[in-house]
């Protein structure tokens, strides 16, 4: 039996608000937005999500790719959050928690998001709320983040939520597009950097009140 089907409740929260987001896993209709997000920028998508880009063409394959979205979700496979503004219902990126490792248990963080880098402090709002539903819900032990020299900026906003840089894996991923051997920078974080920076953030936010 999958693990987090042992260890979830048959039902929990799959909607996550914060001041400004709400994130929830995708439904039927969302196909217009999701499409366009992808179009804007495709070179930002590489590594985490160079097969959703190539996947998606036309308006039915982003009408498929939601559905398959929600089945994973469904079925536990993979936890991807679209991300939208909650006053003005703006759709602005995607948060994912995708290749799920049952044994550890850990997962590896994909996220894009619209017109960066003035979307970047609502990215760590939502990244914030992911974590904690990884953490806390899910029960997972690590999370880890790949990013390329192309889109390093996703990996400093990890860092900035408490990530650690790991290393290098060098001439290790090639683009759908190009024959060209990148590097690989992977940033991790544990249930300890969890709960340390979670604990960081409380004492910060009880000084700010004194």
């Amino acid at each position: 039996m999958n693990f987090l089907y042992q260890t979830l409740a048959d039902s929990f929260n799959d909607q996550l608000e914060t001041e400004h987001l709400l994130l929830r896993p995708y439904q039927d209709g969302d196909e217009s937005d999701f499409m366009r997000l992808l179009q804007e920028d495709p070179s930002i998508l590489n590594p985490a999500f160079g097969g959703r880009l190539a996947r998606v063409r036309v308006l039915d394959d982003a009408r498929t790719q939601v559905k398959q979205l929600r089945t994973e979700w469904d079925n536990r496979k993979m936890f991807d959050f679209g991300v939208w503004l909650k006053e003005e219902k703006e759709y602005i990126g995607d948060i994912a928690l995708k290749n799920l490792d049952h044994r550890i248990p850990k997962a590896e963080v994909g996220l894009y998001f619209t017109n960066w880098p003035g979307t970047h402090q609502l990215a760590v709002e939502g990244l914030q709320a992911v974590l904690q539903f990884a953490f806390d819900t899910l029960k997972l032990n690590k999370l880890y983040l790949r990013c390329t020299t192309s889109n390093l900026c996703f990996g400093e906003l990890a860092e900035e939520c408490g990530f650690k840089k790991e290393g290098t894996f060098r001439n290790d991923f090639k683009g759908a597009d190009s024959e060209e051997l990148l590097d690989l920078i992977y940033y991790g974080m544990t249930r300890e950097d969890y709960e340390f920076t979670r604990q960081k953030q409380e004492e910060e936010s009880t000084t700010s009140m004194v």
